[in-house]
């Protein structure tokens, strides 16, 4: 009668290789498994990382279109000023220069010689003025040389004139009267307590 061993066949079932086999094979899967966890983490931060980064991005473009604005305004600001100060200088030089001619015309009108007791109690007449900077032409007729010579000693004293010179003189007659006609140029200081701009002088035509 043949017996067989039914439980030896059985306890050798599977051997060491294929268990070892079946062990790698368990932790290479767990090791794929632990790597691609390891892959989305890092996947995931990033992404949060790059929306972070974004979102900065856009509130940073927002700041800089408001500060855009601002700046815009700012110089739009500084163009007004600008322009409003250019006017008020283009004022203050009108004021100025007008205030400087009525001045002229007063400093001019003390130093023509006035003799009130002459049946002509003014011996001297200006016919014409010119201005060119601070320097100031006149052309006039005096009744005589002492007259002219006493206008331009005025002029000189006077601490509003400066650099009083004669360019011209002659004879004329005019009506049956000899007169002395002249031309001559000096440097006028509407604020002689200040320092006169210094300007090459010019013989005014």
């Amino acid at each position: 009668m043949i017996k067989i061993n039914l439980l030896k066949q059985a306890k050798k079932g599977v051997s060491k290789t294929e268990l070892n086999i079946y062990k790698q094979m368990a932790l290479g899967g767990v090791l794929v498994a632990v790597v691609l966890a390891v892959v989305v983490f890092m996947e995931l931060g990033i992404r949060s990382k790059i929306a972070s980064a974004q979102a900065s991005i856009a509130q940073l473009n927002q700041k800089l279109v408001q500060l855009n604005k601002v700046v815009t305004e700012i110089n739009d600001f500084k163009k007004m000023k600008d322009q409003i100060k250019s006017k008020l200088d283009i004022i203050t030089n009108l004021e100025k220069s007008r205030t400087a001619e009525v001045h002229l015309m007063d400093e001019l009108s003390k130093a023509i010689p006035y003799d009130p007791s002459s049946v002509l109690s003014k011996k001297l007449w200006l016919v014409s003025l010119k201005q060119h900077g601070d320097v100031i032409g006149m052309d006039g007729v005096a009744l005589d040389n002492s007259t002219l010579a006493q206008f331009m000693d005025n002029l000189s004293k006077d601490p509003y004139f400066s650099n009083v010179n004669l360019s011209k003189t002659e004879q004329v007659k005019s009506n049956d009267l000899l007169l002395y006609k002249f031309s001559l140029n000096c440097n006028f200081n509407p604020m002689p307590g200040s320092s006169v701009t210094a300007t090459t002088q010019k013989a005014v035509k």
